[in-house]
């Protein structure tokens, strides 16, 4: 159990970021502040700008001389053990979209919210130590995952049917 003084800590990190949640679904939904497309406008500001800024910042202040190779070794053979658990459970299971819930899985299992949650949490919980341990684990969502991710979305995308003319027969341009 974490003394109080450290308690107070960690619930200071996170209640700011819960409240701002809480607040914007709260004016979305039941007080109708923002639109459809206003709220469309602000998810797409924020994965647009204001996540790049951020792990621009979090990318930019670590030293990739001084990575934990234990840490890399650690989040890549998690990430490869999921990869595989998902792969074989959408074989087993799924007849049809198989890799599109490979993708999903993977990427609500393995790619948490380092970022806006995990970084105050756990500077607060362990201090600077942890928080530079979390920063290597953005580079590598960074550089590598997210680019693993963009593959399979590309190589999902190619394992759709194409419609030839035969099928189009309104002759419609696709």
């Amino acid at each position: 159990m974490k003394p109080t003084g450290q308690l107070y800590h960690i619930v200071e990190a996170i209640v700011p970021l819960y409240v701002a949640m809480i607040s914007a679904y709260i004016s979305f939904k039941w007080l109708k502040i923002f639109t459809k497309e206003q709220c469309s406008g602000i998810n797409k500001f924020v994965a647009k700008f204001s996540i790049p800024l951020l792990s621009f910042q979090v990318i930019s202040n670590s030293n990739p001389y001084k990575m934990n190779f234990k840490l890399i070794a650690a989040d890549s053979l998690q990430k490869i053990l999921a990869f595989s658990l998902l792969a074989g459970v959408a074989k087993m299971t799924i007849s049809r979209g198989r890799l599109k819930w490979v993708i999903t899985g993977l990427s609500l299992s393995t790619l948490p919210n380092t970022l806006i949650i995990g970084i105050p949490l756990l500077r607060a919980m362990y201090g600077e130590e942890a928080t530079t341990l979390l920063a290597q684990i953005v580079v590598l969502q960074s550089l590598i995952w997210y680019n693993l991710l963009l593959f399979l979305f590309e190589l999902n995308v190619t394992k759709k049917p194409n419609l030839t003319p035969q099928d189009n027969p309104g002759n419609y341009h696709l």
